[in-house]
């Protein structure tokens, strides 16, 4: 696995207490502190609500952005090969049966199965990282799906 994470070294000064010259001899090193920079991610909770809200395709590309921060490439092509699968198994189902009763269920699944599956096996269970903003996701996936319900609407 690619582990992209950077860290940051401080060192603290401090005098010492038998002198008060400035002489670099004197001066004493404090233990280093490593801070982590933790990655940011779109959450499970992002990831969830973009595949009920849109659809499973696009809490995939949620997934698939934080993927490509953690540099997996794999997981990134099986998240892709799932979704369009999925997707287009959902959509035979649906228009099969007639009815669109089932595409929030499907669409939890979907969401269910991208974060305990996808998420787990790729960036880990428990991985700490800060969250990101799901402002941007959410502009261009209105943006996305405005044509096309625009075209149910007027066909």
């Amino acid at each position: 696995m690619n582990n992209n994470f950077s860290y940051i070294a401080e060192v603290k000064e401090k005098k010492s207490e038998n002198t008060d010259s400035e002489d670099p001899a004197n001066i004493e090193f404090e233990e280093n502190e490593i801070t982590e920079i933790l990655p940011e991610f779109y959450s499970k909770r992002v990831i969830t609500a973009f595949s009920l809200i849109f659809s499973t395709i696009f809490g995939a590309v949620i997934l698939m952005s934080n993927l490509k921060k953690k540099g997996e490439q794999k997981g990134r092509v099986q998240v892709l090969i799932f979704s369009i699968i999925y997707s287009a198994g959902m959509i035979f189902t649906i228009n099969s049966m007639g009815t669109n009763r089932l595409t929030i269920p499907l669409n939890i699944l979907g969401a269910i199965i991208l974060n305990e599956y996808f998420w787990n096996r790729y960036l880990g269970k428990n991985i700490e990282f800060e969250k990101k903003s799901w402002i941007k996701p959410a502009i261009i996936s209105v943006t996305v799906t405005i044509p096309f319900i625009l075209a149910l609407i007027y066909t």
